[in-house]
């Protein structure tokens, strides 16, 4: 019997651990704490245009998937967001002086006329155009109510100052206004152009403004990814049901993952979509769906700086040590990028953070440890732990990684690839913030370490999956 109960214990590793975590949860629903939950409860309309919305992108993702064999929901849907900017980005010269509403048209009628073209029913197509045209009409319909924010506070004052500023400069002008004429100069705009778009799609003929609908619908593109990830259907109901609770537990996360204009949530969210889906695409042949993959992938480039960083680290390995050579497709777009930088920002050298940054000094202080804040590893530290959960989850993370490489000797590609890809991006914060940014916010760190949440809970989930198969 003891064997037994241990067995089904071990079988059931993610229900145990998903127990801490609502326990919190359900209190915090019950005393009327959980604002999102609160402001739909207050707003049904929305959360009305709020399930509309989330049919109409699983319907396309899934007619995507389907069209072109990408067996991903959420890979689908990134493609489909991708095309929008790549379009913009390659016709740079061309096309600079179309504005945005125009370029979204354009693309979108591409689309539905691929679409029409390569899917083998084309009724489902048509289905989807009529169903876009009658979501657009409703959406106008209710546009007072969506606008309503409830008792919607501003957390961050990047936001207005910065996030705000750039994603509406792309909406109201276009992507060409908005790269020379850059809020942070040399900041990719990749993130603030999904942010854009999808306002574009969701409400064709109105002026920017930062609509709680659109962003909690990153919250909806989350479960497309947790739909994906190649484990049981009890722990792909488990994960979601984890990061529901985990973001939605607290204020700030919420604010940060799916409640505001912060790219935390889209570029974790991205990045996690790009690694689960990268293991089909490494091809030592050249690959048509690689290149595409890839070309996508490279999207990053023009995302958050520790993301950048990363994407960048990856694309280096899987060419040098995986000789996955559908990862060349990236150089030239990396390099089209410094060319537009060098004729229409000239006077930008680099990225603002780092205006002064001398990299041979910056190597030295590291190698030699010279004039290193090293107490602000300990300040990082006790910034993330301040949030229990997140740091349980960090911890759950790190022991199921070590469990399973020291019973099974090696984690697979894809697992191994999660766990050094968050160490790094930790090894990253930590480095920049002792060596360079020395006295910037250390509040900061905790968000750029939650650049990779989607990457971490995947992580474990793989992990326990994999424990609960050789029960």
């Amino acid at each position: 019997m003891n064997i037994l109960s241990k067995k089904y214990v071990t079988s059931n590793i993610s229900v145990v651990l998903l127990l801490p975590f609502m326990f919190n949860f359900i209190k915090k629903i019950l005393n009327n704490e959980i604002i999102l939950i609160n402001y739909y409860l207050d707003n049904k309309n929305v959360f009305f245009l709020l399930v509309l919305n989330s049919i109409f992108y699983f319907y396309i993702s899934r007619l995507i998937s389907e069209t072109f064999n990408l067996e991903s929901l959420s890979l689908s849907l990134v493609y489909f967001f991708t095309s929008f900017f790549l379009f913009v980005f390659f016709s740079l010269t061309l096309l600079k002086g179309l504005d945005f509403q125009l370029v979204t048209g354009i693309v979108l009628f591409l689309w539905f006329s691929f679409l029409l073209i390569k899917c083998s029913s084309k009724l489902k197509v048509i289905y989807l155009l009529i169903s876009y045209l009658i979501i657009s009409v409703i959406n106008h319909r209710f546009y007072f109510d969506v606008r309503n924010l409830g008792e919607y506070v501003e957390l961050n004052t990047d936001v207005p100052v910065q996030w705000f500023g750039m994603a509406e400069s792309i909406y109201s002008y276009n992507y060409f206004y908005t790269f020379t004429n850059n809020l942070i100069d040399g900041h990719g705009l990749f993130l603030s152009y999904i942010q854009s778009l999808v306002f574009k799609i969701n409400f064709f003929n109105k002026e920017f403004e930062f609509l709680r609908l659109n962003s909690n619908l990153f919250l909806i593109f989350t479960l497309f990814l947790f739909l994906d990830l190649k484990i049981n259907k009890k722990n792909k109901i488990i994960i979601s049901t984890l990061f529901v609770s985990l973001v939605l537990n607290s204020d700030w996360l919420t604010y940060l993952f799916v409640d505001s204009l912060m790219l935390e949530g889209i570029v974790s969210l991205i990045f996690a979509i790009y690694l689960v889906n990268l293991n089909k695409h490494l091809n030592s042949n050249l690959n048509l769906s690689s290149v595409i993959f890839f070309t996508s992938f490279s999207c990053l480039f023009f995302s958050k700086q520790f993301i950048s960083t990363l994407t960048i680290v990856i694309f280096i390995y899987l060419l040098f040590v995986k000789r996955s050579r559908n990862v060349l497709i990236t150089l030239p777009i990396y390099f089209l990028d410094m060319i537009y930088k060098r004729i229409y920002n000239p006077e930008i050298k680099s990225f603002e953070y780092l205006n002064g940054f001398n990299y041979s000094d910056f190597i030295l202080d590291l190698f030699f440890l010279r004039d290193l804040e090293l107490n602000n590893i300990k300040k990082i530290i006790e910034q993330f732990i301040i949030d229990k959960p997140m740091t349980l989850l960090f911890i759950i993370f790190l022991i199921f990684n070590l469990f399973n490489f020291i019973k099974f000797g090696k984690n697979n590609f894809s697992n191994s690839l999660f766990f050094m890809t968050i160490l790094l991006n930790i090894f990253l914060v930590l480095i920049l913030f002792i060596a360079w940014w020395k006295d910037f916010g250390i509040q900061s760190s905790y968000r750029y370490i939650l650049n990779t949440l989607h990457l971490v809970l995947i992580s474990v989930f793989y992990n326990i999956d994999s424990l609960e198969e050789n029960v």
